[in-house]
């Protein structure tokens, strides 16, 4: 207890003298963990369909179960780690993960694969919940934007880096050795994440019906939910197809389709970056998103339709993916700054996840019902009605800027 005392005492000090960068990196690596649970299946599901005889939609439901559980009780997820406290959520989230993927590794059948994901998805959304605060925590005013630029990188760099890790393991090993392995990553992270971040319990002053009925009446954050949950719903269902497209449209290999789309991931990452930079240099966040939002629905015009030789179409694919980087640096920036207290901020960034839980489920069975029966082009109008919902929460957040500038 009392080393534990020295460190909270200590990250106080830290919290009046400047920003606690091992915190945010130690949060950071928890939140790639999150990214490798969802960025490792795309290039395992043609394995995965082999392995247990799955049709599409079965395979689909490999790629977005992890998402019913955030679906389900993302914002309750954040209303507890503002009750009760971050960093506990967080540790059990990367304790979920490891024991869903180790499950995984040792799934007999389809039925257990598929319990091993909800295990995950219940550890990822902890995780995710939580990040958001605990880098507000660690970080002064003026490193908040570039910090929160860094955790808003979690979901690409830690899908690509999965994706990357899966090229080899798939012509080397097989996904079981995958699984296994970011399984034990998840481990490591829990104890850099225990031993960097001080417990913190949030304040008690706030009950916790309190804290969801408030935020679920404030506008601005039922924007931010809009707006990140259409956003999510195009980018998952690009990164859950594009391997498949590759191997059962372009007849490449496992590993091409896993390296096709970890570079597609990958260059989300400097985009997420681009926005923390234009956030910093007073870019208005609504712009945006809504700008990216209509990059987005071009990019995706020009990667659906056969209308371009498949060079053009991938070249789509990654405008798609860059420009559409800058939206989770302005939500999740957006969380902190227009949640309704410093208290809210778990619940709001739960409210935000759960309800791109929810469209990461929804939109890959959406995107395979159609292309299975008319196939991918005719996909496009789903494609677009997302980018219209990100667009329509980057214009509810302009009014709300408008407002509080008025």
């Amino acid at each position: 207890m009392a080393a534990q005392d020295r460190r909270t005492e200590a990250a106080r000090q830290r919290r009046v003298s400047g920003t606690h960068w091992a915190a945010v990196w130690a949060v950071f690596a928890g939140g790639l963990v999150a990214g490798a649970a969802i960025g490792k299946v795309p290039p395992a599901l043609p394995a995965l369909r082999a392995d247990f005889s799955l049709t599409l939609i079965e395979a689909g439901y490999i790629a977005t179960l992890l998402n019913v559980m955030g679906g389900a009780v993302g914002m309750f997820a954040g209303v507890f780690s503002d009750r009760f406290g971050h960093q506990r959520i967080a540790l059990g989230g990367l304790a979920l993960m490891a024991a869903g993927g180790l499950l995984g590794a040792l799934a007999p059948g389809y039925p257990l694969l598929l319990l091993s994901r909800f295990l995950e998805g219940a550890g990822f959304i902890m995780t995710t919940v939580a990040g958001v605060a605990l880098v507000a925590q660690a970080t002064t005013a003026a490193d908040r934007p570039a910090a929160m630029a860094l955790w808003s990188c979690y979901l690409p760099a830690g899908g690509s880096l999965a994706m990357l890790a899966a090229s080899m393991a798939l012509v080397w090993y097989d996904w079981r050795g995958l699984w296994a392995a970011i399984a034990a990553t998840a481990l490591v992270s829990f104890v850099w994440l225990a031993r960097a971040v001080p417990p913190r319990v949030a304040s008690g002053g706030v009950g916790v019906w309190r804290l969801a009925i408030e935020s679920l009446t404030h506008s601005a954050s039922l924007c931010l939910c809009l707006a990140f949950a259409g956003y999510v719903a195009q980018w998952a269902a690009f990164m859950t197809w594009l391997p498949t497209f590759v191997v059962g449209e372009r007849g490449g290999s496992a590993a091409h389709a896993a390296l096709l789309t970890a570079l597609w991931v990958a260059i989300n990452v400097p985009g997420v970056l681009l926005g923390g930079w234009l956030m910093a240099r007073g870019a208005r966040r609504s712009r945006i998103i809504v700008l990216a939002s209509v990059v987005q629905a071009l990019a995706a015009t020009g990667a659906f339709l056969d209308l371009l030789p498949d060079w053009g179409r991938y070249a789509s694919c990654l405008a798609f993916s860059f420009f559409g980087g800058v939206i989770p640096t302005a939500v999740f920036s957006g969380v902190a700054a227009l949640a309704r207290s410093p208290q809210h901020i778990g619940t709001t960034n739960g409210m935000v996840m759960q309800a791109s839980q929810i469209t990461q489920f929804v939109s890959p069975i959406v995107i395979a019902w159609i292309a299975g029966r008319f196939g991918w082009g005719a996909s496009l109008p789903a494609m677009l009605a997302f980018a219209a919902c990100a667009a329509a929460g980057g214009f509810g957040i302009a009014r709300i800027e408008r407002t509080r500038m008025a």
